[in-house]
């Protein structure tokens, strides 16, 4: 089994796997973050099944919304992931700005997602929130 630090970079890498799957190496110039965000929800539960994940809320997760960061635009997006191993693998960030490639990192287990985070991109459907 692995300790701790190895599981949370594995973890990490499978979901920037995933999102560079999604959006590409770069997330695109001019992308709509918002869109990008739902595309990044496809597949997920196949994801989760094959590596033994959960994720609270569902991958990718809440977010404060889309910010102007000097010229360009981010949108950070947080989730918890648990898997197979243990009760929490750690609190997953996805940080998606237009010309750079999508950003993945999973913080220790217990990293709170900042309060008032909601979701950004819902899918038809699909939950609408806040979590704290």
């Amino acid at each position: 089994m692995l300790d701790d630090g190895a599981r949370r970079l594995l973890v990490a890498s499978v979901l920037r796997l995933h999102a560079t799957r999604r959006l590409g190496t770069v997330v695109p110039a001019g992308a709509d973050l918002a869109g990008a965000a739902r595309r990044l929800a496809e597949d997920v539960e196949h994801l989760a099944t094959i590596y033994g994940l959960s994720f609270t809320p569902s991958y990718p997760g809440v977010g404060a919304g889309v910010e102007d960061v000097g010229d360009s635009r981010r949108l950070v997006l947080a989730c918890r992931a648990a898997d197979r191993y243990g009760p929490g693998a750690g609190t997953a960030f996805t940080t998606l700005i237009p010309g750079r490639p999508p950003q993945v990192s999973l913080a220790p287990a217990g990293t709170p997602i900042p309060g008032g985070w909601a979701w950004v991109a819902p899918r038809p459907g699909g939950p609408i929130g806040e979590c704290g």
